[in-house]
């Protein structure tokens, strides 16, 4: 099937993918008040963790119970989060209940309560997720790796400033998310069993008079790189590693990912199969690829014993020195076929479907249907692969590595 977008004269960018089959329809809205555009520290950092919570509990004319029971009285299966660049808006419901639901997303967007008596719940909830990450180390490390390897403010953990997340008021959060919650550069992303142009009627009808200018968060200075130590007592240690990829744009893109995991990205990889199951370094090894629309990222995440982690840590650096030399057809082919499942799988979620259109309109601007994806991996070959390995992957990419732990002691300098 065809995906038809189309922008609204207010800036709204609207994406519909009918698949056939489906008695489901799923919807991925970004709106543009991700935490990079947040004041910093305690300033208000932390705004829109406390926004994407507080316009779930209540809208239009409806407090939060009233709007909770609307939605779940028409089994509408909803959630929001949020990252660097959008508060992100996710929903399946019956196609049959499809236009009832977008009626009540309009109302979370467009006109959210942000009562006053939600407020301090929330804000205590992310407090208490603030405090708690001590207690998740695996994902502590991975939030202190992105601060250093992102530049600011796309470095933020997500979960906000203690003292900013103090300073707000319902005010206050009301006035910013009427200014940052606008048409312009929001993306609507509907996939599943629908009628192209009842939807767009019904988008039009709800979102057509919605208005505003998005200015996009911009990076304020350099990343810090480098190495980082978190100090905790603990029978594990935790490290990350951080190297620059190519962007979604880049014509490397592709392969690199491929490249990903081969490295890291299945139990036959590289790093799995030469540091956990041939020398029993660590007990979780494992590398995957972001492609972002400015910026990518490849991560490698392991979990070791504090006495055989700077061991670990080595046999890491050493299997990526020896991935520059390229990887075998072997290697290749079984990558080329797991990651053409996991898009085929994708292609059978409606949700899957929607996330990922409203992912290529903001990183690309453009949405590629699930047979574009699939022909752009077929036209990949093992040469490819192996080119972008030798000129994306030496050790001058190597010099880009940002590295995080937790744990009992620090581990750089054992290495």
């Amino acid at each position: 099937m065809s995906i038809t977008v189309e922008k609204l004269s207010n800036g709204l960018t609207v994406a519909l993918e009918p698949i056939s089959g489906m008695s489901t329809t799923s919807l991925s809205f970004a709106i543009p008040a991700g935490t990079a555009g947040d004041p910093e520290g305690s300033a208000g950092e932390g705004e829109s963790t406390l926004l994407s919570e507080l316009i779930v509990r209540g809208s239009g004319s409806r407090d939060s119970r009233a709007f909770s029971e609307a939605l779940d009285t028409l089994g509408c299966d909803r959630s929001t989060t949020v990252n660097a660049n959008h508060v992100l808006i996710s929903a399946t419901m019956l196609a049959s209940r499809l236009n009832a639901s977008l009626d009540l997303i309009a109302d979370m967007a467009l006109r959210p309560r942000i009562d006053p008596e939600h407020l301090e719940p929330v804000r205590q909830l992310s407090l208490q997720a603030l405090h708690a990450l001590p207690d998740d180390p695996q994902h502590l490390v991975m939030l202190r790796l992105a601060k250093l390897h992102f530049p600011p403010p796309f470095n933020r953990t997500g979960y906000g400033d203690e003292a900013g997340l103090k300073s707000l008021t319902t005010d206050h959060l009301r006035s910013v998310w009427k200014r940052r919650a606008v048409a312009h550069g929001s993306i609507l992303s509907i996939a599943g069993a629908i009628d192209t142009a009842s939807v767009i009627a019904k988008v039009n009808e709800l979102f057509g008079s919605w208005s505003g200018s998005n200015v996009e968060a911009k990076p304020s200075g350099a990343r810090v790189g480098g190495v980082d130590h978190y100090s905790l007592e603990s029978s594990q240690t935790h490290m990350a590693f951080a190297f620059d990829a190519p962007h979604e744009s880049d014509p490397d893109s592709f392969g690199f990912r491929i490249a990903a995991l081969i490295l890291g990205g299945e139990a036959s990889s590289r790093l799995f199969t030469e540091v956990r199951e041939k020398r029993g370094l660590c007990y979780s090894v494992g590398a995957s690829a972001a492609t972002g629309r400015d910026r990518g990222v490849l991560h490698i995440y392991a979990g070791s014993t504090p006495q055989r982690a700077a061991t670990t840590a080595q046999c890491i650096l050493d299997e990526l020195a020896r991935f520059e030399s390229g990887v075998n057809q072997i290697e290749f082919d079984r990558a080329k076929v797991g990651f053409k499942s996991r898009m085929v799988m994708q292609g059978e979620s409606a949700m899957a479907r929607a996330s990922t259109i409203t992912s290529d309109l903001y990183r690309i601007g453009k949405a590629r249907t699930l047979a574009q994806l699939t022909a752009t991996l077929e036209g990949w070959t093992l040469e490819r692969v192996n080119d972008v390995i030798q000129r994306r992957m030496s050790a001058t990419w190597r010099a880009t590595m940002s590295n995080a732990t937790v744990g009992p002691n620090a581990v750089a300098d054992q290495v």
